[in-house]
């Protein structure tokens, strides 16, 4: 019995080549969206799975309140908080710091060579158990409990020694003044590509309060990654509520001020935590689930062409039907025989399906941003995904075609009379209505990210990134007498226009500065806890940068520095700064003396407002000080000419100069664009996957036109031999097409419109929603019906119509 189903499925497939190879186009596009898309989710859910403890794991956090209300959220803490968090509260029996260290990298030197190591952190010895590392090499006896140790990880040890085999080797760490020697203790796996915190060296943390300058006591800088371990019978909910009363007492011991501590479960930092000072920049949930969302409606798009494909053929069955139960076949063999059929289209569609994620996977691991090692085939879960969604597309997409199918009444239909039914006409509309309704939906969202991100790109930042190099600052206590030659050496070559020294540089985010609340001015009368970010900048920094100086005057070379110096602090400070301060105009600012950090500064210039942070985001408030000191960056702007060239003018000059330390650089614009990847990857994903939805669509209504048009082609050729137009015939086909889309339009604009206005509120600076945006997805719509039908209508409305006569 069951090689008879397989035989006829095989004779019914065959026969209907056009729709089923247009079923399984539908179906192989549909299900190789949804794996990938899958994929691509649980790998962004999955993110510090890999530590068996995680769910015991909480992140410490600051949030900086005004009038009670947070103004400001930091992902760092002040280093004490740990310790007292455990002595203090019975629910936390662990904690540890992890304090970075040269952001972004650090000058090491192994034997006479320097290397730049990325992510380095200072931790405590409970980091290994908490977060679960094995070491691969040394013991853990006793690790990290003394100063000056340090543990590499596996790619690191291989990169430098070419062997696991490290302990007891040294290595320096070059500071301003001196360099501190560095016993290797151990050796750990990777970090995980799914952690937040990614290190590829860690020191003790006792090496911080021995040459670094840290205090153990340190309430006045909050620059530490806190986290502590619950005990076992703790939840998260309930610890919360003890860590509001333990940071309301760090306030009454004066510990903080307009301050309070949360705690974040480390599983939903990915996703979740938009805060300053992230060790690096984190997934956002709502894209996630809405690309999941996108992708069902594909998968859902192409269940309902097989759907409509598969019950508009009815009639074309329903005597065959018929027959087979006027001689004794039941509707249990009948259901059988259609969800046969069904499993053969939907075999070979997955089948194809995995073809084109193999063929896909490349490309989507760079749009997606997953890490290049991402490889769906060696994980389980894909696979049970296949065998789920097959089953799954087999049960929505034969079920009511089996059920229709097998329900015929067999007088009625070799009668005749079933062709006057209603039921499928209606069904099959309004599953294109919803079909058409999600593709403007997907076609307006797509319209609007394309827009936006472009709206973005074309801001006027405020700022001037062209033709500019930058290169970090070398390590080493001779780097400050050496830069004066290095400036001057830059300075005699004609394409250099200016050279400049800065703390940061816009595009490299908010890590990079300083922040500090509580600043206001010393006659205001009503005080105020806003976030300012602090850098320093040199003399030559406004001019490089193309800044505008609003009011006041520019540092000299007569300013005190202002992070060294205690007393008469010069500042110049942004637009948003003066508006946070409520001070009229740039003009009244100059000259106004500031409370900070317990001693008086003077408002010495304004400038305007710059995006130091893509365009996306609000001005911040920034307060400037002066520093002639090499610590962090050089900006080097040059005239013009070729980039490779302007590379190698600064590497020679740069390498004659501090030949004890590494050549490190970026070009800052191509850095500042940097900003902008995860909306692009959104944009080009998004715009993938209603691409998919479009021609999922299109493909289904061309199915219907060509059953359409087959079922009526002796209408046709009566209609032309009485004269009809091949415009007259074109448009009598094409009508109710139209009408059905037009009502998935009238459908989808209301809602698609809440939608992108909900999306563009996530954005400071966004387009106005304009007529076109919804007009022009429409009207694109039109024609892509047009064209999906016309191509069989046109040819069968040209047909000879004495040759369709005589065929019927």
């Amino acid at each position: 019995m069951l090689t008879n189903y397989i035989k006829i499925a095989l004779r019914i497939v065959r026969k209907d080549s056009t729709f089923t190879l247009i079923n399984v186009a539908g179906l192989a596009t549909g299900l190789a969206v949804a794996l990938l898309i899958i994929q691509y989710v649980r790998f962004e859910l999955s993110y510090e799975k890999a530590y068996p403890q995680a769910d015991r794991l909480v992140r410490l956090t600051i949030d900086y309140l005004n009038g009670g209300a947070v103004n400001s959220q930091d992902a760092e803490t002040y280093p004490p908080i740990g310790a007292k968090a455990k002595r203090e509260m019975s629910e936390v029996v662990s904690y540890t710091r992890a304090y970075p260290l040269g952001k972004p990298n650090v000058t090491v030197q192994i034997g006479e060579q320097y290397f730049l190591v990325n992510n380095v952190y200072a931790v405590d010895s409970s980091f290994f158990s908490m977060f679960s590392y094995p070491l691969l090499r040394g013991s853990r006896s006793g690790i990290f409990t003394r100063p000056r140790q340090a543990v590499l990880t596996e790619r690191m040890a291989m990169t430098y020694f070419n062997t696991l085999d490290v302990v007891g080797k040294t290595l320096k760490m070059p500071k301003s003044e001196g360099s501190v020697l560095l016993e290797i203790a151990g050796v750990v796996p990777n970090s995980p590509i799914n952690t937040h915190l990614k290190f590829d060296m860690l020191l003790s943390y006792p090496t911080m309060l021995s040459d670094f300058g840290e205090r153990e006591d340190n309430w006045n800088n909050n620059n530490a990654y806190t986290y502590v371990q619950l005990a076992e019978n703790v939840s998260y909910e309930g610890f919360t509520k003890s860590l509001a009363g333990f940071s309301d007492r760090l306030v009454s011991e004066r510990k903080i001020h307009n301050e309070q501590v949360i705690g974040q479960k480390i599983g939903d930092i990915h996703l979740y935590s938009h805060k300053n000072f992230e060790p690096e920049p984190n997934g956002d949930a709502r894209s996630v689930y809405f690309l999941l969302g996108v992708a069902f409606l594909v998968l859902l798009s192409a269940f309902v062409n097989y759907v409509n494909l598969t019950t508009a053929k009815a009639l074309d069955r329903a005597r065959e039907i018929g027959m087979r139960k006027v001689v004794g076949s039941t509707q249990r063999q009948i259901r059988t025989q259609i969800f046969t059929e069904t499993i053969l289209v939907n075999v070979v569609a997955g089948t194809l399906a995995v073809g084109l994620v193999a063929a896909l996977r490349p490309v989507f691991v760079e749009v997606a941003g997953l890490p290049q090692g991402f490889n769906v085939f060696q994980d389980v879960f894909f696979w049970k995904s296949v065998g789920a969604f097959l089953l799954l597309s087999i049960l929505l997409s034969g079920f009511y075609p089996a059920f229709v199918l097998s329900s015929f009444d067999p007088i009625a239909v070799l009668k005749g009379s079933f062709s006057h039914s209603t039921k499928g006409v209606l069904l099959r509309k309004s599953l294109v209505i919803t079909q058409f309704s999600v593709t403007l939906i997907l076609l307006v969202q797509t319209f609007a990210v394309y827009q936006q991100v472009n709206f973005l790109r074309e801001q006027n930042l405020g700022v001037n990134l062209d033709h500019t190099l930058v290169v970090h600052a070398p390590a080493g206590k001779n780097a400050r007498q050496d830069y004066g030659r290095f400036r001057q050496m830059l300075l005699d070559q004609a394409q250099v226009k200016a050279v400049s020294l800065s703390g940061t540089v816009p595009g490299l985010g908010s890590t990079q500065m300083g922040t500090t609340t509580g600043l206001n001015l010393s006659d205001a009368v009503k005080k105020t806890y806003y976030n300012f970010y602090l850098t320093r900048i040199d003399t030559s920094f406004i001019d490089l940068m193309g800044l505008k100086l609003l009011a006041g005057k520019n540092f000299d070379a007569t300013t005190r520095p202002g992070f060294a110096d205690t007393t008469d602090r010069q500042l110049i400070v942004n637009e948003e700064a003066i508006r946070l301060w409520e001070i009229p105009s740039p003009q009244e600012a100059i000259g106004k003396r500031i409370d900070l950090w317990g001693h008086k500064a003077t408002i010495r210039g304004v400038i305007n407002n710059y995006h130091y942070e893509s365009p996306k985001a609000a001005h911040i408030p920034i307060i400037h000080m002066y520093s002639p000191d090499f610590k962090s960056f050089a900006s080097v702007k040059f005239a013009g000419g070729k980039a490779n060239e302007q590379l190698a003018t600064l590497k020679r000059i740069y390498e004659a100069n501090f030949p004890y330390s590494p050549f490190s650089y970026f070009f800052m614009d191509a850095e500042y664009d940097k900003q902008y990847k995860a909306d692009d990857r959104f944009q080009q994903v998004f715009g993938a996957l209603t691409g998919f939805a479009i021609l999922i669509s299109c493909l289904g209504l061309f199915g219907l036109a060509t059953f359409t048009v087959t079922k009526r082609t002796k209408e046709i050729g009566i209609r032309k031999v009485i004269g009809a137009s091949t415009t007259n015939l074109m448009l009598l086909l094409s009508k109710e097409f139209i009408r059905t889309v037009l009502i998935a339009i009238l459908i989808g604009l209301p809602v698609t419109y809440f939608l992108v206005k909900n999306w563009l509120a996530n954005y400071a600076v966004r387009i106005e929603l304009s007529w076109w945006l919804f007009a022009a997805p429409a009207l694109l719509i039109l024609i892509l019906v047009l064209i999906s039908i016309s191509s069989k209508t046109i040819a069968t409305a040209l047909m000879n119509p004495v040759k369709s006569l005589r065929s019927e």
